[in-house]
């Protein structure tokens, strides 16, 4: 029952603490939310836009599309994780940058920051705008920061996120990176491809060097051995063969000379050297033909009639001269390409020949060795024409392994700012902003507003709080409403101040001590929070109560007990305790409360000198032992803890303490200050009790309004 009453209590005094500081909560969140509210009305809307790729880890061959090799999934991963790096590289960014023309775009066009804007305010230079290289690493900085590569979880799929003022924009660029990514994995591919086909080509002119090495060799060694040749094989017709193979070969060497000449010459439109080397005599009378009419034409007015028939008929001979030499060169080749066919055949031919023969073994190795030597080339030479030209075709037909399964689409709503996430998160910190302050107000800073609030930063008992009142016309102070007004709060407060100090004597008085004299010094941690005051009224609530009480205004820098008492004394206890002669005996000083039984010693003038010496003389020390001896109550209103050094010496003569605090005046740091320089003053175990002095609370004693009198 114990914790669960100290948690009830708790909670209460929590609550209550937020209900007291309910309007600084509520400014903290009214400055929060309309922060909030105005960067939500100024700040840039942003839209995102995301396009989604399929990565295939397959390897796919067109060519061969049966044949499909799969990776492992440990490579699939590292595969994935590679294709985002590279989407995200420089080489992709730069790319898209040249595709979407972002170096012109508005959207990334310089702008002054602050700073700059600043500098040409105040007319400071600022920087030039970004040119060549500067420019586009600035464009490349922001397109960076506008897109958002990742992969999705553990998947084939990859976002990509483009972020912009402009939706549509948004949306383009997605595209744009996605597309520019695929397009140079194509282009990648193509590249390595024709690579390794250029390397081949290297390697295929090698192979026909080779090649073409082999074949000679053969027809060498025949021409050179072809006597012993005939004579072991016993044919007498390898003669007339290799006879027949040298013709051929000059008739093909003559015809691809022919062929190449009428080629260049063809290229070039020279009709004359195509007749010469073609030797065709009808190609001759049409090349003269064609250089007479150029010349006629020449000579001819160009806007003539006949100006325009000689065009038209040079134009149709120049056609038909085209048409003949295209099929004339065209003719060359096919002889040349027939002449080649025959000499292979006759090179066949007197090979079969040769080996045919009832040759030696010696003659059989050595051919057999130029034969394997010229198959191994002709079969090597084949497979690099043939690889070439698969690599040429698959040039051709490369596609990407990845591919677009989502374009982008112009979003509807702005990514940024998210509206309600942002309103929901400036209530979560306004409210703790907001019980935060509270609770700093409440313990560490500002004033003090209400008791509960003085209790928790002082570790002492809090008596009471004094209302707020106002003087009236025909009072000298507050303290008169003890007097003038005994049932009011304001007199119910000091007799519960009264009350508090009784019990904290008694708490510490063993019960077989007889009753002396009772010391009660009032302070106060600042000036000017009511102490004078609330020790006016408290001596006036024990004379009221029968005990005989003698009031000291021992603030002898600043007294203020004749001014609320509305005497003008003649002397002061300052120059009593100063060693005057003329008050040596204290009379002078030493009055009564003209509006009740209250003994008083009095001040006068504010000390030209300091006064602390005095307080710790003998003769004031004799004067509060002689007090003692007659009355039951001295009250001492001191000066205050924190400007001078006299409570300090005070107070070790008194009982009991009284700190006034005034309401929402007085900080928290003040108030421990002064606190931590009076206890460590006053006498073990002497009590301490506070109050809220000028509580301006508007519930102060709504509940018990019926008890009290009128004012």
């Amino acid at each position: 029952m114990k914790s669960g009453s100290a948690c009830a209590f708790d909670l209460r005094e929590i609550w209550n603490l937020l209900r007291r500081k309910i309007r600084l909560i509520g400014l903290s969140m009214a400055l929060v939310l309309g922060a909030a509210l105005i960067y939500l009305f100024y700040v840039t809307p942003l839209y995102s836009a995301t396009a989604w790729l399929f990565v295939d880890t397959d390897q796919k061959n067109l060519l061969a599309p049966n044949e499909s090799y799969a990776s492992p999934g440990s490579r699939d991963n590292a595969r994935i994780e590679s294709e985002v790096l590279i989407l995200k590289s420089n080489t992709v960014a730069l790319a898209t940058i040249e595709r979407s023309q972002l170096v012109d775009h508005p959207l990334y066009k310089f702008q002054l920051g602050l700073t700059e804007r600043a500098k040409t305010l105040l007319g400071i230079a600022a920087n030039k705008p970004p040119t060549g290289p500067d420019l586009v690493n600035r464009v490349l900085e922001k397109f960076d920061r506008s897109t958002t590569i990742r992969r999705m979880g553990q998947t084939y799929l990859i976002s990509v996120t483009a972020t912009s003022q402009d939706r549509h924009h948004a949306a383009e660029l997605a595209n744009s990176l996605s597309q520019t990514y695929i397009n140079l994995q194509v282009q990648s591919k193509v590249n390595a491809t024709l690579a390794a086909r250029d390397i081949l080509q290297g390697q295929i002119a090698s192979a026909r060097d080779v090649l073409a090495q082999t074949e000679g060799a053969f027809d060498r060694y025949i021409d050179a051995n072809l006597f012993r040749l005939t004579q072991e094989s016993g044919n007498a017709s390898l003669h007339s063969l290799r006879a027949q193979l040298q013709e051929t070969n000059a008739f093909h060497l003559d015809a691809e000379v022919r062929a190449t000449q009428a080629q260049a010459a063809f290229e070039v439109r020279d009709w004359n050297t195509l007749a010469q080397t073609l030797g065709d005599e009808a190609l001759k009378d049409l090349t003269q033909q064609r250089a007479d009419l150029s010349q006629k034409l020449g000579q001819s007015d160009a806007s003539t009639p006949d100006a325009i028939d000689l065009r038209g008929r040079l134009t149709a001979l120049e056609k038909n001269l085209e048409t003949r030499t295209s099929m004339a060169v065209s003719d060359l080749r096919l002889d040349a390409t027939q002449l080649e066919m025959v000499q292979r055949d006759q090179r066949r031919t007197l090979r079969t020949t040769v080996l045919s023969g009832d040759l030696s073994p010696t003659t059989l190795a050595q051919i057999y060795q130029l034969q394997q030597e010229a198959d191994i080339a002709q079969r090597h030479y084949t497979t690099l024409l043939s690889r070439a030209a698969e690599l040429q075709a698959q040039a051709l037909v490369h596609v990407a392994d990845t591919r677009i399964v989502s374009a982008a689409l112009a979003p509807s709503r702005a990514s940024f700012p998210n509206k309600n996430l942002i309103l929901v998160l400036a209530v979560i910190i306004a409210l703790v902003l907001g019980v935060g302050l509270a609770f700093l107000s409440e313990y560490y800073v500002g004033g003090i507003s209400s008791t509960t609030q003085l209790a928790n930063v002082l570790p002492v008992p809090v008596a009471t709080a004094v209302p707020r009142m106002d003087l009236a016309p025909d009072q000298s102070s507050i303290a008169d409403y003890v007097l003038d007004a005994p049932l009011s709060v304001y007199a119910e407060s000091l007799r519960l101040l009264r009350s508090a100090i009784d019990q904290s004597l008694r708490a510490q008085t063993a019960p077989q001590t007889p009753p002396t004299c009772t010391v009660i010094m009032v302070t106060s941690s600042i000036p000017a929070e009511g102490k004078s005051t609330v020790a006016l009224g408290l001596a006036r609530t024990y004379a009221a109560a029968g005990k005989s009480t003698l009031l000291i205004d021992a603030d002898l820098r600043k007294p203020s007990q004749h001014k609320y008492l509305d005497l003008k004394p003649d002397t002061s206890l300052q120059e009593f305790l100063s060693g005057d002669r003329t008050v040596a005996d204290g009379s002078e000083f030493y009055t009564s409360d003209p509006k009740s039984n209250l003994g008083v010693i009095l001040g006068r003038d504010r000390a030209d000198v300091p006064t602390d010496q005095l307080l710790q003389s003998d003769t004031f020390k004799n004067l509060l032992e002689t007090a003692k001896m007659a009355m039951d109550i001295i009250i001492l209103d001191t000066s205050p803890l924190l400007p001078v050094v006299d409570a300090r010496y005070i107070a070790p003569h008194a009982d009991v303490v009284v700190d006034c605090v005034r309401f929402g005046v007085t900080e928290q740091r003040d108030l421990r200050a002064a606190f931590g320089q009076l206890t460590a003053s006053l006498r073990p175990g002497t009590p301490v009790v506070t109050l809220l002095n000028h509580d301006e609370s508007k519930h102060t004693g709504y509940r018990y309004d019926g008890y009290y009198g009128k004012e």
